[in-house]
């Protein structure tokens, strides 16, 4: 089964966070205020405990729901940042009735191949970069990681070889490939910085199309608001949550 951590009492709701590429934390400014839930983070492929493996988003799909499956619980939520959206948008389509709440973050569902080839052809620069402790370091500080975190991040990273962070963006999930999105009806969330990419900001218009999705676009946030613009989002997602509980 595929390695996570776990924070909160298991007897409480649980939430499935899915973390961004080759981020581990990516929720690390939610976890203390989702303290009424029980809190499970898998180690994506390219991550972490998971960094060695190649990331494959079907397959992963399936580690993932045998995760959901082994908590015995009759439902559980599920939010997920960038890649970890993607997956978020993939599981709930495929299975809808082991969720009982979902919130896409930045999700990017409409490949661009221009953009694409950009990202890949940027890799080899990336990952040298990535193997500079103290640049990683320095990138965990600004997204308000503890040290613990940053520590973490700063072992796994320069393990992460070109060809991994090349399949990030070459597995980019295509909507078109699950329109089950669409009939889903379960209570949905979608977010996005409104400093992001052209391409996340036409993908939530498409999760726009599904009427039991709301979308918003956080002021003047980038794509790593989860960690940048908690203050904002924060009171967002307790909201949408909280619902589930009350």
């Amino acid at each position: 089964m595929i390695y996570f951590d776990e924070y909160g009492d298991r007897n409480n709701p649980t939430i499935l966070l899915l973390h961004g590429a080759a981020a581990v934390d990516t929720f690390t400014q939610q976890y203390q205020v989702l303290n009424n839930y029980h809190l499970i983070v898998p180690h994506l492929y390219g991550a972490g405990e998971s960094v060695k493996i190649t990331y494959n988003p079907h397959k992963l799909k399936q580690e993932i729901l045998e995760l959901v499956k082994s908590l015995n619980k009759p439902s559980v939520g599920i939010m997920g940042h960038s890649i970890g959206a993607q997956l978020a948008v993939m599981l709930v389509t495929d299975n809808p009735e082991l969720f009982s709440r979902a919130v896409f973050l930045s999700a990017w569902v409409c490949p661009n191949e221009k953009s694409i080839r950009m990202y890949c052809k940027s890799a080899p620069v990336m990952v040298k970069l990535l193997r500079y402790k103290w640049i990683v370091k320095l990138q965990a500080k600004y997204w308000n990681y503890t040290k613990k975190q940053s520590d973490y991040m700063a072992d796994y990273a320069r393990k992460l070889t070109v060809e991994n962070y090349q399949a990030f963006f070459n597995e980019t999930m295509n909507i078109k490939d699950f329109p089950g999105i669409f009939e889903v009806t379960l209570p949905m969330l979608a977010i996005c910085g409104q400093r992001e990419s052209k391409d996340i900001k036409n993908s939530l218009e498409l999760l726009a199309q599904n009427a039991s999705c709301q979308t918003m676009i956080l002021p003047k946030a980038g794509h790593d608001f989860p960690m940048r613009c908690a203050s904002g989002l924060n009171p967002i997602l307790n909201s949408f949550y909280d619902e589930t509980i009350n």
